[in-house]
């Protein structure tokens, strides 16, 4: 029998969850519109698309890897009964976080230099460096967004995540077709269009927001920029301390894929563009065991913020039953639609079968996928950041990185080409998943807090 605790755990999880799935895969499918607005556009703007977007996702996905810290950060302060003390440190994280921004920008626009040496189409990399250049001004802007969202999921407003979501999809399609494909008196700019309308919907979503936290009676007594407040330099040393290990794991993790884009650059567009549709329509059902990991790093981290061991592993748990079920529905759906989903993207017959093939092995993916980033999440409410990097760098670099590059070149047995990379990374989440659960297992069991708890 299902006890009434379990019961009203997982509402109240539900509860959390389903405004930010609904969010995530909204803002997630403005890289789908991007990929199939540009494969529209022709194969060689896709993979150009493609291949800037593999290095300005590390880029964005390192300064969301920081905002993480921010939800377990609060929802120890409100299980601590100190929800005045919410803006002071948000004050101290959003300037800390822009100022790091403004450099990530910098960065991004250097980094078409080593285009120099890929050994790419003259177009494919003409496109990839004008949509890196337009992406970078965008930067501290979407920084600022994720903060706010991450401020709002914290505090349990789970509704913003959906609502700002959606407008920032509703925003992007519009702005796509605008300047891809040179509508209104815009320049035709191609895939550069892509960056060009990711920028701009950011700018408007982010003002948007910033308007309605101001307004909005749900944060009157936690409303934030309206008092400047003294930096606090331990205040600014403990979030870094907390965000920077969840800021490199983001960074490791989405550079394994960019770098697998990489690595099958000289492949051709073919190959290219199947596996840029295989990881945009998986990275639409990651939405799911991440959405669920914000969640239990809300609820543990509101459980350990005092100290109530029962109320994080009830909430574990919990996360657990929902993770399982979104994981069958995916895997359902991934085997059911694969080839109609590839459709989506491109009418190449050469395209959609490589890429079906590809949905189908991920199918092995996703069961790792679902309970390492659960993991991860219940790892975020104990504000364990370390564990979660050292797992990231074996598991990744260490073994699935080496491995699916070698079996896609044919270092070991005969070239794989795409088919090599997703097994490599197949073969590092199921290093991560064994780790992380043995961690989780060994917390439990001896309610040892992490060092970061012992205050």
């Amino acid at each position: 029998m299902i006890s009434s605790n379990f019961a009203a755990e997982i509402r109240r999880m539900l509860k959390l969850f389903w405004p930010i799935i609904l969010g995530q895969l909204a803002v997630n499918s403005m890289s789908v519109v991007d990929t199939v607005m540009a494969g529209i556009a022709g194969p060689l703007q896709l993979s150009g698309v493609a291949i800037g977007a593999s290095f300005f996702y590390p880029v964005l996905l390192t300064m969301v890897g920081l905002s993480f810290a921010i939800q377990p950060i609060i929802a120890h302060l409100l299980g601590q009964g100190k929800r005045a003390d919410v803006p002071r440190q948000m004050h101290q994280i959003t300037i800390t976080s822009l100022i790091i921004s403004v450099f990530m920008a910098i960065f991004l626009a250097l980094l078409h230099f080593v285009y120099d040496f890929i050994p790419a189409d003259p177009e494919m990399i003409r496109v990839a460096t004008g949509y890196l250049y337009t992406l970078s001004f965008g930067i501290p802007v979407m920084v600022l967004y994720n903060l706010l969202r991450a401020y709002c999921e914290g505090l349990g407003i789970t509704i913003t995540t959906l609502w700002f979501g959606f407008l920032q999809l509703a925003l992007n399609i519009p702005l796509n077709y605008i300047f891809i494909f040179g509508k209104l008196g815009m320049p035709q700019l191609g895939g550069i269009g892509c960056g060009v309308a990711t920028a701009l919907t950011s700018l408007i979503a982010t003002i948007i927001f910033f308007i309605y936290i101001q307004v909005s009676k749900k944060f009157e007594d936690v409303r934030l920029f309206r008092t400047w407040y003294k930096l606090d330099f331990s205040c600014i040393k403990q979030f870094l301390k907390l965000g920077i290990p969840l800021a490199l794991s983001s960074t490791m993790e989405v550079t394994c894929f960019s770098v697998a884009a990489l690595i099958l650059s000289p492949f051709g567009p073919i190959v290219v563009s199947a596996h840029s549709i295989t990881l945009n329509i998986s990275g639409m059902l990651f939405m799911l065991p991440m959405s669920v990991a914000i969640v239990a790093t809300i609820r543990v981290g509101y459980a350990m913020g005092s100290k109530n061991w029962e109320r994080a592993i009830l909430a574990t748990k919990a996360g657990a039953t929902i993770n399982f079920c979104f994981y069958l529905i995916s895997v359902i759906f991934l085997v059911l639609c694969r080839k109609f989903l590839a459709g989506l993207y491109t009418d190449e017959p050469e395209i959609i079968e490589m890429a079906s093939s590809l949905l189908l092995i991920n199918c092995l993916y996703l069961l790792p996928d679902s309970i390492q980033m659960l993991s991860i999440g219940i790892l975020r409410g104990f504000k364990d950041s370390k564990t979660i990097f050292f797992v990231t760098l074996f598991s990744y670099w260490i073994i699935g990185m080496p491995l699916g590059a070698s079996l896609a070149w044919g270092l070991i047995g005969e070239q794989m080409q795409a088919y090599g990379i997703w097994i490599g990374f197949i073969c590092s989440l199921v290093v991560a998943m064994i780790i992380y659960v043995i961690r989780l297992a060994i917390l439990f069991k001896t309610r040892k807090l992490p060092k970061a708890l012992r205050v």
